[in-house]
């Protein structure tokens, strides 16, 4: 078994298609579809995908050894990298997956990007993304994510209430969460923060909140707010100064609070670089107005 073999399979099994990952390597398809088989033979013809009307499927079996694949590829990869480092010299990629705090993630990427020119960042913001094996860093308001169960608060944060500026509310000074029963509500995904915020403090308050708008990313939450469509809870550090002008924030009575944490897999290698990043996280977080850890 070759480690090209595994590299082909993987792409293959990710896209289910033979010859976008050929494509991906720059090899005739009937090349790919060549290491493919002579793979599954070498297995002791253990069939990974099943063919159907010209395409393929990720099987239970492929599924299985994909997950072996997939980790024995990291670790190699990580060796590669951890050869590659040096102290003197910062370099490298670092992949992410920003599913909160990602202005500030941002942010940071940009600044420590200046310092360290040869580190390279890979970012996703999916909420539904499970390549966990895939990512160095992961800052979320779970405690854990697939294998990353290593845990450091990064910033907690109060819960204000941003409303549009012509809402007769938006006079007060402070909202109880019960003056909201009768409002329309914008929110992110149900795996986020934000959504199990929504719910469970109106549901505090005796009644269940009239969602009408769920975005995937939080510029379009703010975005209806401005177009006077709702009304949102939002992360007070987290969403500072991004709002329109015509919002207002209000904070609340009931004290809410969310918490953002930094996640990586203490099993895995950490280069130089993700732990200079990492730490380089967690200063800048110390720093944020209005951060309470």
């Amino acid at each position: 078994m070759e480690l090209l073999q595994l590299r082909y399979f993987v792409t293959v099994a990710r896209t289910e298609n033979i010859t976008k990952a050929a494509q991906e390597y720059s090899i005739p398809q009937p090349a790919m579809s060549q290491t493919i088989a002579r793979l599954e033979r070498e297995l002791g013809g253990v069939r990974l995908f099943d063919r159907k009307n010209g395409r393929i499927f990720l099987n239970e079996q492929g599924r299985t050894f994909l997950r072996y694949a997939e980790k024995a590829l990291q670790s190699i990869d990580d060796g590669v990298q951890a050869l590659k480092s040096s102290e003197d010299h910062i370099s490298g990629s670092i992949r992410i997956l920003a599913i909160e705090n990602r202005r500030f993630v941002f942010g940071c990427i940009t600044e420590f990007s200046e310092m360290y020119p040869d580190v390279s960042f890979f970012v996703s913001h999916d909420y539904h993304d499970d390549r966990d094996g895939e990512f160095d860093l992961c800052i979320s308001s779970m405690q854990y994510h697939g294998q990353m169960h290593s845990c450091t608060p990064l910033i907690k944060e109060n819960i204000v209430l941003a409303i549009h500026e012509s809402n007769p509310l938006a006079s007060k000074q402070m909202l109880q969460v019960g003056d909201l029963k009768n409002q329309v509500f914008i929110t992110l995904p149900a795996h986020s923060a934000l959504h199990s915020i929504t719910y469970s403090l109106c549901r505090s308050c005796g009644f269940t909140p009239q969602v009408r708008y769920i975005c995937d990313d939080p510029y379009f939450v703010r975005k209806y707010i401005f177009e006077n469509m709702g009304v949102a809870f939002a992360p007070e550090v987290s969403w500072a100064g991004r709002f329109r002008e015509n919002t207002r924030i209000i904070p609340l009575k009931e004290k809410t609070t969310t918490t953002s944490y930094l996640l990586l897999d203490e099993n895995r290698y950490l280069s130089p670089a993700c732990a200079l990043f990492r730490e380089f996280l967690l200063k800048k977080a110390r720093e944020l107005k209005g951060n309470l850890l």
